[in-house]
């Protein structure tokens, strides 16, 4: 990030380890030891090296060797992931004609409306989708990200046009020409139990480390909508591992199912997200948030490297 607008939050947390730093510790412990990275019962084997033909893979291990009564659960979770991601991808390109149209009809109001949904729906992929740089800054650049007095495209492009003013119609274009790319880039992404979990990791520390200090919505200031589309999302992919993590270690994910309500219950009293101004959510509720969100990503990240054995076995071609 460069310069962004900031929010008032007291004084920040100790940095914390993310997903992948924990586990790259996890795994340097275990060789000092002459041990595999992560303690696995006798039963589990460790992940086996390959990867699927025509699949795209993340953060670890590609093939596992589950045992056999979880292997269908890590099937499970891998269909359910990738059905939420393509049913979010449609939902984005969805919200994007519908915004469109908005513009065409000169409704203004609703436009508003179908671009903050647009935005939502973008959040729930972004940790996917951010690897395309090139995608991700057509898509969802920011003011900050260029050079003073050069233009931007995307959806805070559009989200300035409507809340202050600009090429609204020529922006809206540009944008719903690109936004086919999502589906089409993340069509063929497939991941593994593993994965997911880091992925879910990735979400929460977007919110911790970026979203909630610094708002996006440099115009229309109304952050919340980021907050609140991306904690749900990490949500629902938690809940896609659910079945298989409770085989794995039920009492850690009954911690983190825990650790999700209370992370839901602590966004919903911010606000409505699309009527909540960045200025009415006090520093105080910015602090517990956010060390909710810490707690949430640790707790997740010791159960994600007890579903390293199941890689991506299993996953849909």
């Amino acid at each position: 990030m460069t310069t962004s607008t900031s929010l008032p939050i007291p004084a920040r947390r100790a940095p914390r380890a993310g997903a992948a730093a924990i586990l790259a510790v996890l795994a340097a412990l275990g060789a000092a030891c002459g041990g595999s990275a992560v303690t696995r019962p006798p039963d589990r084997p460790a992940p086996v090296s390959g990867p699927e033909a025509g699949v795209t893979s993340r953060y670890g291990s590609d093939v596992g060797s589950p045992s056999t009564p979880t292997t269908g659960a890590a099937q499970a979770a891998s269909h359910a992931f990738t059905a939420q991601v393509q049913a979010s991808a449609s939902a984005f390109v969805a919200a994007v004609t519908a915004l469109q149209a908005d513009v065409a009809h000169d409704d203004g109001a609703t436009a508003r409306v179908d671009e903050l949904a647009a935005q939502g729906h973008y959040d729930a992929l972004r940790v996917l989708e951010s690897g395309n740089s090139v995608s991700a800054s057509t898509l969802d650049e920011l003011d900050s990200d260029v050079p003073t007095g050069q233009s931007f495209g995307g959806l805070h492009a559009v989200e300035r046009d409507l809340w202050a003013g600009g090429p609204l119609a020529v922006d809206v274009a540009a944008l719903a020409g690109q936004a086919p790319v999502i589906p089409l880039l993340l069509s063929r992404q497939r991941l593994g139990p593993e994965a997911i979990g880091l992925t879910v990791v990735d979400q929460l520390d977007w919110v911790t480390d970026v979203a909630l200090p610094h708002s996006q919505e440099h115009v229309s200031r109304l952050g919340l909508v980021d907050v609140a589309a991306t904690v749900a999302a990490a949500q629902q992919a938690f809940g896609d591992l659910g079945p298989l993590a409770r085989m794995v270690d039920p009492a850690l994910t009954t911690a983190v199912t825990g650790r999700f309500t209370t992370l839901a219950a602590d966004v919903a009293a911010l606000g409505p997200p699309a009527t909540t101004p960045d200025t009415s959510v006090s520093p105080g509720a910015r602090l517990a948030l956010s060390r909710d969100l810490d707690a949430t990503a640790s707790t997740l990240a010791h159960l994600t490297a007890e579903l390293t054995p199941f890689g991506t076995a299993g996953a849909p071609s």
